[in-house]
């Protein structure tokens, strides 16, 4: 599993649209959000506190509808995984070492739009209990998103159809995240269908949790629990038969015993 970590890694670093989207992003997503309040507070509370969450799941929101998913693509559209399944890779391992690859680098983006929050925009944290259980639930938002990422990467399989569905999907995301304005001003049907999507209630909910009002989110852990293990079952389902990387793997092996066979007629057929 060391193998192939390093490896996702190695070539995830080569993509400079996951160094945009992964770290970039989520800091200047922070730097907009802090410029539209100009330094407001209510009370003695710095305005970044109450909109913190929303910030920082706008941030995700990209890595999760373009980064990866183009990633994924990419890997298929070009034939690498075919390359590297001739050289004995293991396909299931490749997918789980991509999607930690890139969670580790949203995390990494996620901590530095935070650090920054709190070294140069009065971002407070709050206590430990409430702390810890708010970075908890908002990993487990990014692990939600980021598994979806890789599903539709693998089920489109086109980069440049991947772009546009993923420009869509991260508008539409984008539009849930809009805290609690959403539930305020649209109607009733908008307000369910935003419900629906994990993201939504990391805006609307969470920022409760870090002002120190409550530890969880129970509708949200149900919601992303019913999201996440959905995901992962495609995953899995897909890993097994009927995938591009299995098709991939199938492929190259049928190649591998079609040179073996001739191979082995051409020396049978030269000692005779």
């Amino acid at each position: 599993m060391k193998f192939y970590f390093a490896m996702s890694i190695k070539r995830l670093l080569r993509a400079p649209t996951s160094i945009i989207f992964d770290i970039v992003f989520p800091v200047l997503i922070l730097l907009f959000a802090v410029a539209s309040v100009a330094g407001s507070s209510r009370g003695s509370t710095a305005m970044i506190n109450y909109f913190i969450s929303t910030t920082l799941a706008k941030g995700m929101i990209p890595m999760a509808c373009i980064s990866f998913p183009i990633y994924v693509a990419r890997q298929i559209e070009n034939g690498s995984i075919t390359r590297l399944n001739y050289f004995g890779v293991k396909t299931r391992w490749l997918m789980l070492a991509d999607l930690l690859a890139q969670i580790i680098c949203a995390c990494i983006g996620v901590a530095i739009a935070m650090i920054i929050g709190w070294l140069c925009f009065k971002l407070k944290c709050p206590g430990a209990g409430y702390f810890f259980a708010y970075i908890l639930q908002l990993f487990y938002a990014l692990v939600t998103l980021m598994v979806w990422g890789q599903v539709v990467g693998v089920l489109i399989r086109n980069t440049k159809g991947m772009v546009l569905i993923g420009i869509i999907e991260t508008f539409f995301l984008l539009f849930c995240a809009s805290g609690s304005a959403i539930f305020e001003i649209f109607p009733k049907g908008v307000q369910t269908m935003a419900k629906c999507f994990p993201i939504s209630w990391v805006s609307w909910k969470m920022p409760s949790i870090w002002l120190g009002h409550s530890y969880w989110v129970p509708d949200f852990l149900w919601i992303s629990a019913i999201w996440l293990g959905a995901g992962i079952f495609i995953l899995w389902f897909m890993s097994l038969a009927g995938n591009p990387f299995i098709r991939a793997v199938q492929k190259q092996k049928i190649q591998n015993s079609m040179e073996r066979k001739n191979r082995t007629a051409s020396k049978a057929g030269a000692a005779k």
